[in-house]
């Protein structure tokens, strides 16, 4: 598979903690956190294929098969002696956090889980998406997506928060992103999920209109978890929209 970037900051001794970035954004949705969680992890992070610093797929690759995302994380953690680690992941991010659960329960410490679902949206939608970015590109397509990702309350509160993200987005690898839509319409974790041991935190944000609390509550109830913590007047992306609020819900110890 193609090179993935990885960044490692903080102090090896200290607890390893793995950032998982949504569709189209890439690690830097953690800056805003990055100074309270170096006091308390050696913290990895990582950008999607085609996303941020690392390759584009190859079009002549097969499609994403259902492990494609969280076998490279494995291998990396494998790789660099890491056992267990705690999990924080945002959308397809959040996925992933899934997979982990339900995969590698035995190399997680904890795992908080935002902005995601069990399966989001349709296949039908996600092939669309697809189908569009191949055909306009997503640097067209940027500003329609990104006023998706954020409240109404971020954009006003935040007004350079659409415009950095529009540029980030129109520098993704188009083919890669479109091949992970393709990912995301395949990817249906409903039977998989269930109540285990670890200790398990689900985030959502009041105004998310791709993952709604709606939807997030129907993830809680499969893994059979009481509380689903919601930030008021946040849409998609807490690290960015409400970096302060999300680390009061991280539970950093």
């Amino acid at each position: 598979m193609q090179k993935l970037f990885f960044t490692f900051e903080g102090d090896n001794s200290k607890p390893v903690m793995v950032l998982g970035h949504p569709l189209g954004m890439n690690s830097r949705v953690w800056d805003e956190i990055m100074p309270a969680l170096l006091k308390h992890y050696l913290v990895i992070r990582w950008d999607l294929p085609g996303h941020g610093l690392s390759d584009p797929l190859e079009p002549s690759a097969s499609p994403l098969t259902i492990n494609a995302l969280v076998k490279p994380l494995i291998e990396k953690c494998d790789e660099l002696g890491i056992e267990k680690f705690h999990y924080v992941g945002t959308s397809i991010g959040g996925m992933i956090g899934q997979q982990l659960v339900t995969q590698y329960p035995e190399r997680l410490i904890s795992a908080t889980l935002t902005n995601t679902g069990a399966k989001i949206g349709s296949k039908e939608a996600w092939l669309t998406r697809q189908k569009d970015v191949m055909a306009q590109g997503l640097e067209k397509m940027a500003a329609t997506l990104v006023v998706r990702w954020f409240s109404e309350h971020s954009i006003q509160t935040k007004p350079d928060l659409a415009d950095f993200w529009q540029k980030q987005l129109a520098q993704v690898d188009n083919y890669s992103y479109g091949a992970l839509c393709e990912w995301l319409g395949n990817m249906d974790l409903t039977d998989e999920l269930g109540s285990n041991s670890l200790p398990v935190t689900l985030i959502c944000g009041e105004k998310d209109v791709a993952t709604t609390p709606e939807l997030m509550q129907k993830l809680a109830s499969l893994m059979r978890i009481n509380e689903l913590k919601i930030i008021n007047q946040v849409g998609h992306v807490p690290s960015v929209e409400s970096p302060d609020e999300l680390l009061a819900l991280l539970n950093i110890h």
